[in-house]
């Protein structure tokens, strides 16, 4: 009896075990986004601020540069 709920547990882990590194491998390849491009202001007038689009600051009015 001992020995069967042993092998049965041992079983239940395996399959577990088998079942994350499954799904870990999926949700790597689901995570990669294509990355949109940033824009910022040379002269850093909102510090560290991006943008989605290009166009100029609205602050000092200098046209926004793609962040490499």
């Amino acid at each position: 009896m001992k020995k069967q709920i042993l092998k049965l547990t041992m079983i239940a882990l395996f399959s577990s075990a088998i079942f994350v590194s499954c799904s870990s491998e999926q949700s790597s390849e689901s995570t990669e986004q294509v990355v949109e491009a940033a824009y910022y202001c040379p002269m850093k007038c909102e510090g560290d601020k991006t943008y989605k689009e290009e166009g100029s600051c609205p602050v000092c009015g200098m046209d926004l540069v793609e962040k490499e």
